[in-house]
């Protein structure tokens, strides 16, 4: 009768550290909490499913940012991020450090107060940026004077009561909204909107200042840019409920068909 296969001592040692490691792991996992736990499922959905291009953290309830550490270690190519519907206060400083590919950021429906040239000034592929329904109340000109491939920016329902630009912040703004083609202000507290101000935006094509009962004092360009888009949204408006009304009497005329009988053939007279 041949000996019973025995472990090594070396071989034992080995599964017992495997197994302490998977132990471990378990151990950190119920250690975790459940916003650890929600977060490393959208670090893995991110990589999983745009090889960590997009980050997607909307929706966590979060009150500060992740480490900016840990997050460009993760993705360095970044260059989507969504923290929309979170409790953010502010913005962390070293944005653009940690994901200097960014083209869209939005962090729409926090409660942001204020925007800092250190946290955002630096992007300077920035295209995107989503800061609607925060708290903001005003968008100062240091912190678009890096802004140079800007091309929307989205700040409905804050507080932001006037655009001034000085001569100084003209300087400091420099090229960085020469590019801006959408600029949505809507429901804010807007009173003012100085001629210097317009003329830092040559290309703007989009502009919506609706929902703002207090401006008085506004660029003939810029109201004139503004009529004109309302106009468009109405006709598209109108198109779209046309378009709907005619789908909805298309499908009552083929279900009417549908479920009425046939008319009977005529008989023939012998």
């Amino acid at each position: 009768m041949s000996d019973a296969h025995l472990d090594s001592p070396q071989q034992l040692n080995s599964q017992g550290q495997q197994g302490n490691g998977a132990l471990s792991s378990m151990e950190a996992d119920e250690k975790a909490s459940p916003l650890e736990l929600q977060l490393q499922q959208r670090y893995a959905s991110s990589l999983g499913q745009s090889a960590g291009a997009s980050l997607d953290l909307s929706g966590l309830a979060l009150a500060e940012f992740p480490p900016l550490e840990e997050l460009a270690e993760r993705f360095p190519r970044l260059r989507q991020l969504n923290v929309r519907r979170n409790a953010l206060q502010a913005l962390p400083d070293g944005l653009a450090r940690a994901f200097p590919q960014l083209v869209a950021l939005n962090v729409a429906e926090n409660a942001l107060e204020t925007l800092s040239a250190s946290s955002l000034g630096a992007l300077r592929h920035l295209q995107k940026l989503n800061v609607a329904h925060n708290r903001l109340q005003d968008l100062p000109a240091a912190v678009f004077a890096g802004l140079e491939a800007l091309e929307e920016l989205d700040a409905r329902g804050n507080r932001i009561e006037t655009l001034t630009v000085d001569e100084a912040d003209a300087q400091l703004v420099g090229q960085g909204l020469r590019k801006l083609q959408v600029l949505l202000l809507t429901d804010n507290r807007l009173r003012s909107i100085t001629s210097e101000a317009a003329e830092l935006l040559p290309r703007l094509r989009v502009l919506d200042l609706s929902g703002n009962p207090e401006l008085q004092e506004a660029p003939e360009r810029l109201r004139r840019l503004h009529e004109r888009n309302l106009l468009l949204h109405s006709r598209a408006k109108r198109r779209e409920l046309i378009a709907r009304a005619l789908s909805v009497r298309k499908a009552v005329k083929q279900s009417l068909a549908i479920g009425s009988p046939a008319p009977p053939s005529p008989k023939r007279v012998k």
